[in-house]
């Protein structure tokens, strides 16, 4: 049984068949380990439905038949893959510990490194294993290659007693700890397009010249499959292509990219290139080759490499294999459909596109039929990965839906990339949508700016009609685009394909055109917003170092004639000062927010989903609008957290008012004493007369001293006041969290 037919089986709630299913499976001569490890997709699918228990059941289960079969580190493949599927269990991450120690017996240090990973606890279990994987398999000499950046380093040497790697980089030798070695780097060959960059460039110029389309298809591999022109010219000018060759180099390399049957050009200026495994692809067995396919990514990489093919052989479209792709995709969004799959837009969209450039008909009115039911685009339309795709799926919504198109497309709106906006936007005012239509639109991608990424860094890099929309001010939208990737970097349940995405879109969209848009939004800075921008960019090791340092140069170069006055600690904006215990409490409520309210809500979605159309599923609409509160909400928290600053008892002022000050005051009309402490938004308890430093009533008294006179008018103090004394607060907080 395939894997997509067991998962198909979870959701029919047959408990029985399933695990009947997968032990015939488990226990077959006739699947090879490769095909195994495929089925991950049905523990992570058990898992998903809420049977944990059960899915780390049928993982125990295979991974014990599988090693009694084949050897530790052969079962190793499968052993991980299921364990990353289920997500944790303490057996489980013993019995594939167990695995690790066969199959490495004769590593000396193993003991050490299994440690020191945490895959028997203590560490979660994907970064355990990445930690155990990347560790025992680099060796002296071996090339390296950044998660998060283009970084390249070379393995110096290695320390299996204390499990220390040297690594030699840009920025010379350095000693890394394997778990930092593999959180920061992943194994890369010596002719890795970044390696190549950093330690054999003259070898990577003269491939510039001879293979263009080569070297293209190499970077926009290595940068998810996927990028645009302007990204691309980031990449390899000055470095390897003077700016004035830039053009000519390019105008080359499209004419050879146009021959290849791995990339796809898309739109002008900047053009987007996606790459693609397909091979070219011969008629002969390319309907039976498509319909093993079952991911609709894959089938229609598989129809456009066809295509290709026939215009670079001057050779017509067959009808009739295009008419059988477009059948197969329809076919496999109905069955989506019933298994309430979210790809099944990406599959009608698809047949759509086929129609398109075949010029076949059967079968493209019932894909076009699906895009005008009432449904939520954001679960069908803003899955499609595809920006043809996507401009194809909105412009079904509107042929289907002719009288009620504006509202769900316009809901949709800050689901979309740039160029889909941009598509969009024109078919809105087009249709008489005014200035105040798009306000709430705008709003939404500003409160989640890593939910909205692709929609904020449109809005920030300039929409086709920015004229007619209510665009923020740049220096706000560059503030939420910070927030975004600082949100993005500490959010560990983003899924890592999307943190990728995001950082590589930000690396681009911020420095097109020679950073234009930064330079023309750094001159409406002044100095103390310059100063916050500039500490908060520092921390934003996801945007690359070397965009990362771009940007800082650039502000510090525009400021640095600038004499930048002190702020007091309590007046910045670039940081949130808090106690210690107030940090932990904080994270508290972050970690319950993630793994108690969001797990329930996803639960809560999924059990909504089982019971029937969506479209009239009232409890399902609830879940997702309590979805998108929770989102806000942690997106709100992490951005609070990016700022907090530890303030501890000796930076409390003595002199004066100051943060983590007690400060004692007397009526000047008839000596009542009144008291307060200024302590972190997160130590704030009413009560106790603990508040927060941020509030007004705060901001009055800070900076003033003993003797000095204050008017307060609320609830529990009216009149005026003298500071009579100064104590310090956080003796008595610190004390109290004991206690």
């Amino acid at each position: 049984m395939k894997p997509e037919s067991l998962v198909e089986l979870i959701g029919s709630g047959n408990a029985s068949t399933v695990e009947e299913s997968w032990m015939a499976l488990i226990e077959s001569s006739e699947v090879s380990l490769g095909q195994l490890a495929g089925y991950d997709v049905v523990l992570q699918e058990l898992r998903t439905s809420g049977q944990t228990e059960r899915a780390a059941a049928f993982a125990w289960a295979a991974i014990e038949n599988i090693s009694e079969r084949h050897s530790a580190r052969d079962a190793l493949g499968v052993a991980s893959a299921y364990l990353l599927a289920v997500g944790n269990g303490d057996d489980l991450r013993s019995q594939v510990a167990g695995l690790y120690q066969q199959a490495y017996s004769d590593c000396a240090g193993l003991e050490a490194l299994l440690s020191e990973a945490g895959l028997a606890g203590g560490r979660p279990v994907r970064r355990a294993v990445r930690t155990l994987d990347v560790c025992l398999a680099v060796q002296e000499g071996d090339y390296l290659l950044g998660r998060h950046d283009e970084g390249a380093a070379r393995v110096a040497s290695v320390d299996r007693d204390r499990w220390m790697f040297t690594i030699t980089g840009p920025d010379g030798e350095e000693a890394l700890g394997a778990v930092h070695l593999a959180d920061r780097y992943r194994s890369a060959s010596a002719d890795e397009f970044y390696v190549s960059l950093q330690f054999q460039p003259d070898a990577l110029r003269k491939r510039l010249s001879s293979d263009p389309a080569g070297i293209v298809a190499e970077i926009c591999r290595q940068h998810g499959n996927r990028m645009d022109t302007d990204a691309l010219e980031m990449v390899l000018v000055p470095s390897l292509i003077s700016e004035s060759d830039w053009k000519r180099w390019w105008t080359k390399a499209r004419t050879a990219l146009r021959r290849s049957a791995h990339i796809t050009i898309e739109g002008r200026s900047p053009c987007f290139l996606t790459y693609s495994d397909a091979p070219a692809a011969l008629e002969e067995g390319l309907g039976e080759k498509f319909r093993r396919l079952h991911d609709p990514g894959s089938q229609l990489d598989l129809a456009e490499a066809y295509f290709r093919d026939c215009t670079a052989q001057s050779q017509p479209i067959s009808s009739e294999i295009a008419a059988g792709f477009v059948q197969e995709l329809v076919a496999c969004g109905k069955k989506a459909v019933r298994r309430k799959d979210d790809r099944a837009g990406h599959y009608f969209a698809g047949a759509v596109r086929v129609g398109a450039v075949a010029g076949v008909t059967e079968g493209v009115g019932e894909a076009k039929a699906f895009f005008g039911r009432d449904m939520d685009l954001r679960t069908t339309i803003g899955v499609v990965p595809n920006d043809t795709l996507l401009i194809l799926a909105c412009d079904c919504v509107r042929e289907e839906r002719p009288d009620d198109w504006i509202v769900p497309l316009m809901s949709l709106l800050p689901s979309l990339p740039g160029a889909v906006c941009d598509h969009v936007v024109e078919a809105l005012l087009d249709a008489g949508q005014g200035r105040e239509a798009f306000e709430p639109v705008i709003e939404a991608i500003m409160a989640l700016p890593v939910a909205h990424f692709d929609a904020l860094l449109w809005l920030w890099d300039g929409p086709a009609r920015e004229e007619a929309l209510p665009v923020p001010a740049r220096v706000t939208l560059l503030s939420r685009v910070v927030r975004g990737l600082d949100n993005a970097r500490r959010d560990e349940s983003l899924p890592k394909s999307k943190a990728k995405r995001i950082s590589q879109r930000a690396r681009a969209v911020l420095s097109a055109r020679r950073y234009e848009r930064f330079d023309q939004c750094a001159e409406q800075l002044d100095g103390s917003m310059a100063n916050a921008l500039y500490t908060q960019m520092g921390q934003l090791d996801n945007l690359g170092r070397a965009v990362r340092d771009d940007l800082m140069k650039r502000l510090g170069k525009r400021f640095a004639s600038q004499p930048s006055e002190p702020v007091e600690p309590w007046l910045r904006e670039d940081v949130l000062y808090v106690s210690r215990g107030g940090m932990a409490k904080k994270q508290t409520e972050i970690d319950h927010h993630v793994n108690v309210k969001m797990r329930e809500n996803a639960k809560a979605i999924g059990d909504a989903a089982e019971k029937g159309d969506l479209s009239e599923n009232s409890e399902y609409k609830f879940a997702l609008e309590e979805r998108d509160l929770l989102r806000a909400r942690l997106a709100q928290m992490n951005a609070e957290m990016a700022l907090a600053e530890i303030f501890a008892s000796d930076e409390v002022p003595k002199n004066h008012v100051g943060i983590g000050s007690k400060v004692s005051f007397r009526r000047t009309s008839d000596g009542a004493r009144y008291t307060l402490s200024l302590v972190g938004p997160w130590d704030a308890v009413g009560e106790k007369q603990w508040i927060n430093y941020k509030t007004p009533l705060a901001q009055r008294v800070l900076g003033k001293h003993v003797g000095d006179v204050v008017q307060f008018e609320h609830s529990s103090a009216t009149g005026e006041y003298e500071i009579v004394e100064l104590d310090n607060a956080m003796d008595e907080l610190s004390t109290s969290r004991a206690g």
